[in-house]
C-alpha cells in the first residue's frame, strides 16, 4: 500500500515539472505528466520509465535522502532525480533521446 504523506512528498519534489497528476491503480500509484504514465509509486519506492520500455526502480538511498527535511538536502540529489524523471516523461511520449533535447528539458524545469 502507498502512503499518501510519501505521494506527497514526491509529488513535492516533482514540482518543478509541470502538470503532473497521479492516479491510484491497484498496487501502486501511477505518476503522469498530461496524460502520460512515465513514473510509478509502490510503496516507498519510485520507479521510472526506461529507454526499455521498463519501469526501473530509482536507488534507495536517493529516495531516503529525498525525503529528509528540505533544509537537509543536497541540490544534487534533487537535480539527479529531477534529471531521471525529465528523462522518464521526454521517453514516455516517445521520443527519442539527444543530447539536444535533454538540454532543452533541463533549460524548462
Amino acid at each position: 500500500m502507498v502512503q499518501e504523506e510519501f505521494v506527497n512528498t514526491i509529488l513535492d519534489i516533482l514540482s518543478p515539472i509541470s502538470n503532473i497528476t497521479t492516479v491510484r491503480h491497484q498496487g501502486f500509484v501511477g505518476l503522469y505528466k498530461d496524460d502520460i504514465m512515465f513514473g510509478k509509486i509502490i510503496s516507498k519506492s519510485v520507479l521510472f520509465l526506461s529507454d526499455r520500455n521498463k519501469f526501473i526502480k530509482i536507488k534507495s538511498g536517493l529516495i531516503a535522502r529525498l525525503v529528509k527535511p528540505k533544509n537537509q538536502l543536497y541540490q544534487s540529489d534533487l537535480d539527479s532525480f529531477l534529471f531521471q524523471a525529465n528523462k522518464a516523461c521526454w521517453l514516455a511520449t516517445g521520443k527519442t533521446i539527444t543530447i539536444s533535447n535533454m538540454t532543452k528539458i533541463l533549460t524548462k524545469t
